[in-house]
């Protein structure tokens, strides 16, 4: 009885704001909490199966802690992949091959079969994608998926 006390004086000792950053892939809640600031694939799995297991995204969404803000917009991972790591995406596109190339192809899941195509459609268009140098990652998002709407092979894998 005395271990479930202590985890629950635990859980409330925990700073509650809402005004805590978006948690990328496992999202918000006790779990992201726990293993913030923590990268790799082992800490999201890990946060994600707390934040599952014990409930405490859907507890943090309708109370709006755990760094749950569910008055703010939300953003896909592609988003979040542009906005992190824009200059890269850029050299890479420019070129049409490169590691952040072949991760924005990866996260906009595109089929190995199709990623040469995919790399080649952006490097084609990327003076319209990047079409200055105070672009947004937003603007680019939105560009990158219209490029690939416009295209029959890609138009695929936009949802």
């Amino acid at each position: 009885m005395k271990k479930y006390l202590f985890a629950g004086v635990a859980l409330l000792a925990l700073p509650l704001s809402s005004q805590a950053a978006g948690y990328s892939a496992a999202g918000c809640g006790f779990g992201s909490m726990l293993f913030e600031g923590q990268s790799g694939l082992g800490p999201h799995v890990m946060a994600a199966t707390t934040n599952g297991f014990y409930g405490t995204q859907t507890f943090a969404m309708s109370s709006g802690t755990l760094g749950c803000d569910v008055n703010s917009p939300i953003v896909s991972q592609t988003a979040l992949y542009i906005d992190s790591n824009i200059d890269q995406v850029a050299i890479d596109m420019s070129k049409g091959q490169g590691e952040a190339l072949n991760a924005l192809a990866a996260v906009l899941g595109v089929e190995k079969v199709d990623q040469p195509h995919f790399r080649q459609t952006m490097h084609d268009n990327f003076a319209s994608i990047f079409s200055n140098t105070d672009v947004t990652s937003a603007q680019v998002t939105e560009s990158v998926l219209s490029v690939m709407n416009d295209d029959a092979v890609l138009r695929k894998y936009i949802a």
